[in-house]
């Protein structure tokens, strides 16, 4: 199992950021920034920030725990 858990690290990573992407895009594409509001142009790019964080936040740890 552990095995199994080391070899797809990068799927484990890829999966949760898939999901954002297509959560974010059914939201941009029903409307979601059309109003031109700009609390909601800080919203997406701000969620958008948060998930590159969180992403290379994620490889990084991936990266040392590899080369360790």
């Amino acid at each position: 199992m552990i095995s199994f858990v080391k070899r797809f690290k990068f799927v484990i990573i890829l999966l949760p950021l898939a999901l954002f992407i297509s959560f974010l895009d059914k939201k941009v594409i029903l409307g979601f920034l059309s109003s031109n509001e700009v609390p909601d142009h800080y919203l997406f790019l701000g969620s958008l920030v948060i998930v590159i964080c969180v992403l290379i936040f994620a490889v990084l740890r991936f990266d040392k725990n590899l080369n360790s």
